[in-house]
Formats: structure tokens, C-alpha cells, sequence
């Protein structure tokens, strides 16, 4: 489909050597030059979110399902949460890759959305009447840059970055021209949402609008026709998400997330933050590993989109006028002011009247559109270079060049006589010299394009310009995207260490100190391959997925917001205190050293994860957290309630319970108690509302105990206790989904082939 309609919508020029086919031959090739240890599999992608968030993750939903689980409750983290309502579970790619070996799949398959947005990108701007060779100039400059190399640290906008070209084609077609391309936008927006990342799908969504309205207001199309077809591509994506989004929807309204979280106003791109466009570590530190960071923003290691294809980019905006051109340069300054955050004057404005923006949480991700819109500009000036019989676009170009060559050379200066604290003023310098002279190599290698005639000297100098693109974005930012031996992330690291045997499912949890979740967070440990090792002998973050132990915290994006409550006091207060009664509570047979990440204490006191015959306190909601991690909290003897579960309770004081069995799996936990008396059993496992108790098969109260937990009251006598966690959403949400997907196959079938 792509390549027909590419290959018709363009003028084909029969002596342009640069088809499609060749082309993405030659991206797989470039990106098999830059990333070859990662391709074929001996390394692996592993810092940041990348190895200690995303991939033991992965790995915990392809272990539940091959042990023939739906998980959706994850019982290893935060004492239980839920699962596959977390976002970025259904996006069906990774479900495929997790049935290949791993780590390699994962790696190959964050490529392989690097090739796929390359070929959207030259797709797109053949549909947009761009010749070859602009428009896979573009493709490499969209795949190989600062931002899009920094998202290989954060696996999910790679993929939402891949889909971005494709949706903006399909969506604009299909307000066109209805017909299949309304089933081609729907599936594509649909992806690009399941890859978890709204904040590009939101601005994406924002810069279609913007031609849209243009599109109308020029008369180009009728507001009705494709307000229509426009709002059947919505309803229709938004119908086979439905799949993640019902389920997501629940849980965020009972998380710990709100619009207006502190973290929106964190991470945003400094008030000298554009300097990076052309000097990419200027006023930058080198972290302990050896990546560089802008300071009090560490979320894009990197923005530089290619001095050279800024130039290139700037110089078109001048030269030429469309109106496709003016809505991308305007987004792309819109895109940089918003990314100032609070150190610009224009952020909080837009979140007062759009308060849904604050979705971002990091200002600076609203740079990350622009590692699109740019190469678009980029792309357009090139044809105007090619194309235009005057000389002024290509000294528009060199003047521009100029510029910023003397621009760099101020910057560099600036460096030197007002440095920050950590600036590195030789690294610096001699990486914009770096910068300065691959600039003057592509300008070079542009001017001679377009002086040469012989066709195959152009294809070589052509390849060339692709080679410079990729030697540029791989050499602007020392270990951008580092890797390590794949090994690093094999399983069962506390099984090889020499320690005695974990904790397993329902026996109990382990526990990092709120110290050593602090030196892990800040680690400075130079060796990546010491530090990394270190994380894992830690299970810090998720790194316990990897070896199946269940843990008291973790990293997962939304929790329930009493547990939250709950980790916020143990982990993240300072000056905080807690008594070890609700440590022995969770279970934690296993505590990290204070001093020593690595080394782990047991702990003697703990309780099992089932309990009961405690007398019920009943506490004001305000009451309980103080309750709880207050040193005399004796988990043994009470058990605090919120004044709102009096009604259902009738146990007065403490009663002879015993337990006589438990099982815990990951949607379900059964419990054999014998009971004196009615009494309450109390599980240490976080409350939330989609879980329901049963005894003897009958349903009764789920009540929450001790802030963040589970209990329910028996009878006097011997009974069965059955704890299920069931998802409504979810199956509803399904439904919906395949009704979507069925609505577009149908359209497609039933409408003309697109030409």
C-alpha cells in the first residue's frame, strides 16, 4: 500500500537511482553499522528505563503467560498491583517479541521500529510530492538524532516516534478521501496509543488539527466531509484501544496520579537549553557512567537534531512559504517554548486554558515532536534546492551556515569564560569542532549534489550524506544509548549469588531500606557493568521480576493510592520514621543493609502474609497512616479499619483463629482458616477495589486493613477463603475492541483500493 501509492501520488524521476527498496536497504544497513553487537544479539540496550523498568516487566507478562496466566494483578510488586491495566500492556508488537528470545527480540524490535519510522517518514513525504532523495535525507535525519537516541533509554516513544509518520499520512488521507484510509488512520492512531506515550500522541494530534483548520480555511476541503471522516478515525481508534484503556482508565481514577502532580513542572529544558540545538554539551555534566545531562533535566540525554539538518531546516522556512511548511515551523517554535517548562513564559498560559498538557508530567518531552517536524522542514528545502532555478536558495542556505558556525563559535567562548560548576570545557570544544566540521561536510556534499549531472557520482555523494547524518547523531553525545553483554539481564542473579533461597510467592517479601533505595537511585559507580550488577544483586526498581521474588515497593507508573500513601511515608519522606511493626506486617523476610545495598538481613519477626484473630480498631482516614507506622503498631494483636467498615464488622476483640492453609497465585489467593469465634483474617496484600472475597464460595466484604491492605470477617468454624481478582473493564474493553477492528476490516473490504 505504502510504496503504491507513494510511488503514484510523486512523479517518479526513472533516473533517480534512490527507490524505495534501496533506500530502506540502506537504513537496515546504517542502522546495522551503528547499533551491529545490539542487532545480532551479544549486547543489549539496559540504561535508565530501558533495563531496570521496561524489560524485567516485559519479562514478568511473558512468564505469566507461559505458565498459562492472564496477569492482571502483579503480586511481586508494591505487596500486589494491578497489572495489565498499566499502559503500554496491549500494544501487540512486544507481545510478539516476548515469544522470541530475549533480550535479543526486545533490542531487535526497538530497531526494527527505528527502520519502520524511517520508511514512514520517506512514505509520508512521497505522499507529500517530495522527491527520493529529500525525503530519505529526512528519514535519516528523523532516525538518527539526539532525541531519538535518547528515547532508546525510554522503549515506548521509539515506537510512538515510528508510528508518528504513518498516522500523520493516514489521518490526513483520511479526511481527504475517506475510503480505506479511514480503517489505515484508525489502526495506526490505535498503535501509536497503545505504545503508552500520550503526550506525542496529544501534540501529534495538535499539529494534525493545525492542518486541518488550514486545510478548511483555505478551502482545500469541506469542513463537513471531513469532520466526519475525521470523527469516524477517532471513534474508531478510540474503539480498538478500548482493549487498555477502560481497564486504564479505572485504575488511574483510583492511583496516585492527578492532573495536577508536582511532576509536571520537573524536567524541563533549561533557559540556555536551545544552545544544545547546535552545541550539544554546552553547560552539560557527564554523569558517573559517562552519559552527559543537562542539569535538573535528565529525562532526553540529548536534543540535538543535527546541526546540519538545522541549517538546512532554517534556511527553508525562509525559502519556502507553504502553508504545510509555516504550520511546521510554528509548531516546532511551539514545541521548544512549551519545553521550556517554567523557565519560559509560555507553559503555565497554555496549561491554565489546556490543563490536560500537564499529562507530559516533563516539560522537555514537548521537544521530542520536533525531532519530526525538523527533518520535514529539512526535507522541503532540500527540494527546493533541487528544484528552484535561482541560486538564493543555496546561499540562503550557506548564510544560514555561517551563523550557526559563528553561533557555535560563541557558544564554545561562553563555555570557557562562564562556566557552570560541572562543564567539561575541552570535551565540549573539541565535540562542537566535531560538529563544525561534519556541518561543513554536508553543506560541501550538498553543494556538489547540485553541481554534479553524473547520475552515479550523485548516488554516491547521496550515500555519503546518509553516512554523515548516522556519524553525526552516533558521535554527538558520548554513550547516549550505552550497552552491555546481554548476559547482564539473564535471570536468577540472587539464585547464583550464594544466598539462601528468596522468599517465593505467599511464603513472603523482600525489602529494600528507604538508605539503600537512596544510594541506588544516585548510584556513582563509574563501571556500568559493576553498577548494573550491583542494581540486580539489589533487586532495586523491577529487577526483582527477573528473578521472581516478591518485594515490598517497586516501579510501576500507577498504584493504588492507599499503598502509595503508605511507600510515599517509608520511602520518600525525609526525616521520616517508622516503627517495625508494619515492616514485620509485609511480610519483609529479607531487609537491604543501610550501608550495603547488596547485602540483605533477615529478618526474624516477620509475619505470614496471611494472619488473623486481630482485635479491629477503627480509625479516622486521617488516623491510619500515623497508625500503622507508629512504633507500638503490634500487627499480632490489631488491626486499624477506617471508620467506614464499622458497619460491616461485628468482631469486638481478638479471637483464636488458625490458618490452616494458603495459596497465592497471581489473579487469586485461597485461605483454609479454622475460627473459634467470628474473627477477622487479614492479608497483606494491597486493597483495591476490583478484588473479591468469597467464604464457603459465598460473597462477602473485602475490607481495607492497616491503611493499604485486605481482611475479611468468618464465621466461627472451619472455611474456605477465596480472594479473586476480576477486571470488568477489561473484558468489556475487549469487546469493544474487536467490534472496532471488525468495523475497519469491513471498511476495508468493502471500499475502492487506494490508488
Amino acid at each position: 500500500m505504502a510504496q503504491t501509492s507513494a510511488m503514484s501520488d510523486a512523479k517518479e524521476d526513472n533516473a533517480e537511482w534512490l527507490t524505495l527498496r534501496r533506500f530502506l536497504l540502506l537504513l537496515a544497513a546504517a542502522l546495522l553499522v551503528v547499533f551491529p553487537k545490539v542487532a545480532l544479539g551479544p549486547t543489549t540496550f539496559f540504561y535508565r528505563d530501558f533495563g531496570a523498568l521496561g524489560y524485567p516487566c516485559g519479562i514478568f507478562t511473558r512468564d505469566s503467560l507461559l505458565h498459562g496466566e492472564l496477569p492482571l494483578w502483579n503480586p511481586y510488586s508494591h505487596c500486589g498491583v494491578p497489572w495489565l491495566a498499566q499502559m503500554g500492556q496491549f500494544y501487540p508488537l512486544v507481545w510478539m517479541a516476548y515469544f522470541l528470545p530475549v533480550p535479543w527480540s526486545l533490542n531487535f524490535l526497538t530497531l526494527l521500529h527505528l527502520w519502520f519510522g524511517g520508511f514512514g517518514m520517506f512514505w509520508l513525504l512521497r505522499r507529500w510530492q517530495i522527491g527520493n532523495f529529500a525525503a530519505g535525507f529526512a528519514a535519516f535525519a528523523f532516525v538518527f538524532n539526539g532525541v531519538t537516541f535518547s528515547c532508546l533509554l525510554w522503549g515506548n516513544y521509539i515506537e510512538s516516534l515510528a508510528w508518528l509518520p504513518w498516522v500523520v499520512g493516514c489521518v490526513r488521507e483520511a479526511w481527504r478521501q475517506g475510503g480505506r484510509w479511514l480503517a489505515f488512520a484508525a489502526v495506526a492512531s490505535a498503535m501509536q496509543v497503545l505504545t503508552a506515550t500520550p503526550e506525542i500522541t496529544l501534540i501529534g494530534w495538535g499539529f494534525l488539527s493545525a492542518i486541518w483548520l488550514g486545510e478548511i480555511f483555505s478551502g482545500e476541503i469541506k469542513f463537513p466531509s471531513s469532520a466526519r471522516r475525521l470523527g469516524l478515525v477517532v471513534l474508531l481508534a478510540a474503539g480498538i484501544t478500548m482493549i487498555q484503556m477502560l481497564p486504564f482508565f479505572d485504575l488511574l481514577a483510583h492511583s496516585q496520579r492527578n492532573s495536577g502532580n508536582d511532576e509536571a513542572t520537573a524536567w524541563s529544558m533549561p533557559a540556555w537549553g536551545l544552545a544544545n540545538l547546535i552545541v550539544p554539551l554546552f553547560h552539560c555534566y557527564e554523569s558517573p557512567q559517562g552519559t552527559w545531562f543537562q542539569p535538573g533535566q535528565e529525562f532526553l540525554a540529548s536534543y540535538y537534531l543535527g546541526a546540519g539538518v538545522l541549517v538546512i531546516a532554517l534556511a527553508g522556512v525562509w525559502f519556502t512559504r507553504t502553508r504545510l511548511a509555516v504550520i511546521c515551523a510554528g509548531a516546532v517554535l511551539f514545541c521548544w517554548l512549551l519545553a521550556l517548562g517554567s523557565h519560559g513564559f509560555l507553559y503555565h498560559g497554555v496549561r491554565k486554558i489546556f490543563p490536560l498538557i500537564g499529562v507530559a508530567r516533563f516539560p522537555v518531552k514537548f521537544a521530542i515532536l520536533t525531532a519530526f517536524l525538523i527533518p520535514v522542514l529539512a526535507a522541503w528545502s532540500l527540494q527546493n534546492l533541487q528544484t528552484s532555478p535561482s541560486k538564493k536558495p543555496m546561499r540562503g542556505v550557506l548564510f544560514t551556515g555561517a551563523i550557526i558556525l559563528l553561533l557555535m563559535a560563541v557558544l564554545v567562548c561562553l563555555a570557557r569564560f562562564f562556566p557552570f560548576p560541572s562543564d567539561l570545557w575541552n570535551v565540549t570544544a573539541w565535540n562542537t569542532l566535531e560538529r563544525a566540521v561534519l556541518l561543513l561536510l554536508l553543506l560541501g556534499g550538498i553543494y556538489l549534489l547540485l553541481k554534479l549531472k553524473n547520475h552515479p557520482a550523485c548516488g554516491g555523494v547521496q550515500v555519503m550524506l546518509f553516512a554523515l547524518l548516522a556519524l553525526d547523531a552516533a558521535t554527538h553525545s558520548p554513550k547516549i544509548a550505552p550497552t552491555l553483554p546481554a548476559s547482564v539481564l539473564a535471570p536468577g542473579i540472587w539464585q547464583n549469588s550464594g544466598l539462601p533461597s528468596p522468599p517465593k510467592l505467599g511464603e513472603g517479601r523482600i525489602m529494600i531500606s528507604p538508605a539503600a533505595e537512596q544510594q541506588l537511585s544516585y548510584s556513582h559507580v563509574a563501571d556500568m557493568n559493576l553498577d548494573l550488577a550491583g542494581k540486580r544483586l539489589a533487586e532495586w526498581y523491577n529487577f526483582n521480576l527477573l528473578d521472581h521474588i516478591p518485594k515490598v515497593n517497586g516501579a510501576v507508573t500507577l498504584r493504588p493510592a492507599c499503598f502509595d500513601t503508605l511507600e510515599h511515608a517509608l520511602y520518600y519522606t525525609e526525616g521520616g520514621h517508622y516503627g517495625m511493626g508494619i515492616v514485620d506486617f509485609v511480610s519483609a523476610e529479607w531487609i537491604s543493609s543501610a550501608n550495603n545495598p547488596t547485602q540483605w538481613e533477615r529478618q526474624p519477626n516477620r509475619l505470614p502474609l496471611v494472619t488473623a484473630g486481630q482485635k479491629p480498631v477503627f480509625e479516622k482516614e486521617a488516623n491510619l497512616l500515623p497508625a500503622v507506622i507508629a512504633d507500638n503498631f503490634n500487627p499480632h494483636e490489631i488491626v486499624y479499619l477506617p471508620e467506614s467498615c464499622r458497619p460491616l464488622v461485628t468482631v469486638t476483640n481478638r479471637a483464636t483463629c488458625q490458618i490452616l492453609h494458603t495459596h497465592f497465585a497471581l489473579n487469586q489467593v485461597e485461605a483454609d482458616v479454622n475460627a473459634a469465634a467470628p474473627a477477622l483474617v487479614v492479608f497483606s496484600q494491597t486493597y483495591y477495589h476490583l478484588w473479591r472475597a468469597f467464604i464457603d464460595g459465598k460473597p462477602t466484604a473485602l475490607l481495607r486493613a492497616n491503611l493499604a491492605f485486605q481482611a475479611v470477617q468468618v464465621p466461627a468454624g472451619i472455611h474456605h477463603i477465596q480472594l479473586v481478582y476480576r477486571d470488568p473493564y477489561l473484558k468489556t474493553g475487549a469487546v469493544i475492541s474487536a467490534i472496532s477492528l471488525l468495523a475497519c476490516f469491513f471498511i476495508w473490504r468493502r471500499t475502492p483500493k487506494i490508488h
